[in-house]
């Protein structure tokens, strides 16, 4: 080395040189013992983080009473028996059909049961029911896209459960004024009979209306409103109809919503908007929730949504939005069954939920509750929850930071004493440098993974998603390029410029304290409560290198650091150990939400690039320390880890390529439990005469070309692929869905001529002549034109008997209708109206007020000119896949299809009438 100066010192290369051969020497020469056990250490934490998470409680299998206590208790298996009949013995529930009135008519008799059971229990609460059959409409906005809904007699059961009478008059009053609203839907969306979503939220509803009514109502404060609402798959009409119609409406004060993505594991709290509602869910005895879900819902990511949006767009209340949100493979497809719910689930759901709002009824004022984002709140494995103000997030995590900083100048002042020719300025540089190697490391791992996406996804290999099928598979297919990344940035660290550590593990590992006391600083500053993730990986981290620092660390001169590290294996154990036990609860919700939603996600989302950012994101976060371990050995070593991960990268991808392309292999994204998507409608033009079949995917999988290789073949019909906007017209049934769908096209009509035995329908010139009916009809009425202002007005009614979920599509520049609260865009637009009617109602009415082009008020005046609306009705038999269909001439299309369909597909099954009107 050259010295120059008193206190200046340049390390030369043969000096890091020597010590890389020397670090060589620590542990007999080999590091394999040491990776051992810090890798032992990471494997048990996930271990047990893995019992945790998807721990779920004993499943109650009495009928509702415990036999040993006599208490009167939630038993899932009341609620199974509801789930079952619900979805296995009714089925398809979607509003309009009779399985939705069937649905209704089964919960009311319960419900009825259960007050005639109640009635006799001393001290038992009021018990009140109502049937809400109600028309409207409102406005709804999802995926940036305008929805207008209309809804028709659709039905909601609400009961209420307040303080008995021998509570006194005023006492009563008070009680029904202040109200916990709980809701669930019963309906269910098109070919999916919901026996989690939502036949757990009803079912766990139902059962707690048992329960609660058995009880011994005094002392309580409010009462609690239960609302069964039965349009919430057609966006929220039900919900929408009593928050805003019902008599009931001012008196709910806040509201706990139950729904489901999911078939398996726990509940999650994944919306909540008031600091009261959040230390309510505390009283649930496994309680499940993190403000990161909150945040992440927040942003639009989950392509999904529930009736808490209606409560809180127009009843502004405060509340919690809980579901069951495992092995999303299954929901809203045929599988969601009660055969596939996990046992536990219902009784997790249901003894939280009952917990929750018993606590509100009996020790909350309801009164006065403000809404705020301004709380953090997580649970660490269901054994604890902690919630707390922003306010004292930020004081704790700017004082973590202060604390954390303090930490390390104290590492720098003692390095400085003990190697006196290292000047401050130098040691300064180094934990600098050190630290920007980090957050390097962590950007080339979040990064380095997309190259295996790009790769994967090339029009050469075309492996896409290969992850899908088993949540874990991301970690063995991207982890290695996010390892490499990582680790590669700390090799490369030994050649960038400026001052290196004298013990590069023991300086790293104090830069990781630096490197997330400033991600907290940062994530606190842009206020969002979410960052207290880093602000847990900065106290276990600063914690650690006390720890190791005051307790550990070998006191000896610096040649000792050849034998003895000054990062001792304890230390390590106690780091990797927190966190990876503490991260590995976010990771598996993390994922077991996104690799299933990619399937849903629409055909232009680059998932695969999603998914390896997420997986690159894990293999930084999930062991951290190793990153500092990495240097315990030297480079040389670390050369060594580098090649055997790209090893095992290069064997993984070329093993995604041989058994990736075709089912069966391991690495093949779909199969019959995690299914590839499919919409398939029978598509029927009145007007053209045309008949298609329309085929959809949801996903950026290519494996549709499979199923449209058997279609071309079975109808012998070459397909037409659908984009853009003819695309998105083919389901307008589904609108605003639609945008996300990737759709094809087969003539059915060469198909239904050369099969059918009907000697009208192989000679018809139209084949439009011989669709079968009943069709659906637009009609004008009230038909007026004002010259002075250039505006006509009408109405439109729509009849469809035997259909159901109709929609309208027009192009104009509307200045009034007869969407409720809702003003018109100010200039020519194109608008789609989805309608829903309840069981027994086959029309309804919509009022425009249409200003005329001024080219064309001529006609106007005259009573000539017309407006094109084109008309799409859902034909109740075809969308369910029964195996229902209306005939042409004898022959099924949808039939055809079902037959030749691969076991690892699922499908959503429509048949459509479409026609366009001059009006």
């Amino acid at each position: 080395m050259t010295i120059r100066g008193k206190n200046s010192l340049d390390f030369e290369p043969t000096y890091f040189s020597k010590m890389d051969s020397d670090l060589s020497k620590r542990s007999g020469g080999g590091g394999g013992w040491s990776w051992f056990q810090l890798i032992s250490c990471c494997f048990l934490a996930i271990l047990l983080s893995t019992h945790f998470h998807y721990k779920l409680p004993e499943p109650k299998t009495h009928r509702g009473v415990d036999p040993n206590t006599g208490l009167v208790e939630f038993s899932e298996r009341n609620a199974i028996e509801t789930i079952s009949y619900l979805s296995d013995t009714l089925g398809y529930r979607i509003v309009g059909t009779v399985e939705e009135a069937q649905s209704a008519d089964y919960l009311k008799n319960m419900i009825l049961d259960y007050k005639q059971s109640s009635a006799n229990i001393p001290g038992s609460p009021k018990f009140d029911i109502w049937i809400q059959q109600e028309t409207g409409s409102h406005r709804f906005d999802i995926m940036d896209h305008m929805v207008l809904k209309a809804y028709t007699n659709i039905t909601n059961i609400i009961v209420r459960l307040s303080c008995p009478e021998s509570d006194g008059m005023s006492g009563v009053r008070s009680c029904e004024e202040n109200a916990i609203l709980v809701n669930s839907h019963f309906d269910t969306t098109l070919g999916s009979p919901g026996a989690t979503d939502d036949g757990s939220g009803t079912a766990v509803m139902l059962d707690i209306i048992r329960v609660l009514s058995q009880r011994d109502w005094t002392g309580y404060k409010n009462s609690i409103v239960f609302l069964f609402n039965g349009a919430e798959e057609t966006l929220q009409d039900a919900s929408h109809a009593f928050i805003t119609m019902h008599d009931l409406r001012d008196t709910i004060k806040s509201v706990v919503n139950i729904d489901a993505c999911g078939t398996t594991g726990r509940e999650i709290l994944f919306q909540a908007n008031s600091r009261e509602m959040i230390e309510a869910y505390k009283q649930a005895p496994y309680p499940h929730g993190t403000v990161l879900a909150n945040d992440v819902f927040r942003t639009g990511l989950i392509l999904s949504d529930t009736d808490f949006r209606q409560f809180v767009q127009y009843g502004n209340l405060t509340g919690i939005d809980m579901a069951i949100y495992k092995n999303s493979y299954l929901y809203h497809t045929h599988l969601d069954i009660t055969k596939h719910l996990q046992p536990g689930s219902i009784q997790h759901l249901g003894e939280n939920t009952l917990a929750i709002i018993d606590h509100l009824a009996k020790n909350t004022s309801l009164i006065g509750i403000v809404p705020t984002s301004e709380i953090v709140f997580f649970d660490i494995h269901g054994m604890f929850f902690l919630v707390y103000s922003w306010a004292t997030a930020y004081r704790i995590q700017m004082a973590t930071v202060l604390m954390a900083y303090t930490f390390v100048g104290y590492i720098i002042y003692i390095s400085n004493r003990s190697t006196p020719y290292r000047p401050i300025n130098v040691l300064v540089l180094s934990y600098i440098r050190s630290t920007i190697s980090v957050w390097i490391s962590a950007i080339a791992a979040i990064l380095l993974p997309i190259t295996v996406a790009v790769f994967l996804t090339s029009g050469f290999i075309n492996r896409h998603m290969a992850w899908f099928s088993h949540e874990w598979y991301g970690i063995l297919i991207f982890t290695p390029m996010g390892l490499l990344g990582a680790y590669g940035v700390q090799y490369l660290s030994y050649s960038l410029p400026g001052p290196l550590h004298v013990d590069m593990e023991y300086g790293l590992f104090n830069s990781l304290v630096v490197a997330f006391a400033s991600m907290t600083f940062l994530t606190t500053m842009t206020g969002v409560a979410s960052s207290y993730v880093f602000w847990v990986y900065s106290v276990i981290l600063l914690l650690s290198a006390m720890i190791n620092e005051f307790f550990f660390k070998p006191t000896k001169n610096i040649k000792s650091l050849v034998t003895q590290p000054k990062i001792h294996m304890w230390t390590y154990a106690i780091a990797t150990f927190l966190l990876a036990f503490i991260y590995s609860d976010n990771v598996f919700a993390l994922i077991d939400i996104f690799v299933p939603l990619t399937g849903r996600m629409g055909v232009d989302t680059p998932v695969d690039i999603i998914i390896s950012i997420i997986f690159g994101s894990i293999s930084f976060m999930g062991c951290l320390p190793s990153l500092a371990h990495v240097h315990r050995f030297g480079k040389r070593f670390l050369a060594k880890i580098l090649v055997w991960i790209m090893l095992a990268q290069t064997a993984i991808l070329l093993s995604v390529m041989v058994y990736g392309g075709s089912p069966g292999g391991w690495a093949f994204p779909y199969d019959e439990m995690h299914p590839k998507r499919l919409f398939i409608q029978h598509l029927k033009n009145l007007t053209s005469g045309e008949a298609y079949i329309a085929i959809a995917e949801a996903d950026h999988g290519p494996y549709i070309n499979t199923v449209l290789d058997s279609l071309q073949t079975e109808l012998n019909v070459t397909s037409e692929k659908r984009t853009g906007i003819d695309g998105m017209r083919d389901w307008d049934s589904v609108y605003p869905f639609s945008h996300f769908l990737g759709g094809y096209r087969f003539n059915t009509e060469p198909y239904i001529r050369k099969h059918s035995n009907d000697p009208k329908v192989k000679q018809a010139i139209n084949l439009a002549e011989q669709f079968p009916g009943p069709f659906p009809t637009l009609t004008v009425h009230n038909d007026t034109y004002d010259p002075a202002t250039g505006i006509r007005s009408f109405s439109i009614y729509s009849m469809a008997p035997s259909y159901t979920w109709t929609v309208i599509s027009f192009d104009g520049h509307v200045v009034d209708w007869s969407i409720q609260n809702e003003t018109p865009l100010s200039k020519p637009s194109h608008y789609v109206v989805r309608h829903v009617t309840g069981f027994g109602n086959d029309g309804w009415k919509l009022d425009l007020s249409i200003k005329v082009p001024e080219t064309d008020q001529a006609l106007a005046a005259v009573g000539k000119w017309k407006m094109r609306f084109e008309f799409t009705a859902l034909e109740k038999e075809g969308f369910a896949g029964r195996g229902e269909e209306r005939l042409i001439g004898g022959v099924g299309m949808l039939g055809v299809i079902q037959r030749i369909l691969p076991i690892w597909t699922t499908t959503t099954w429509l048949s459509s009438a479409v026609q366009e009107w001059e009006l």
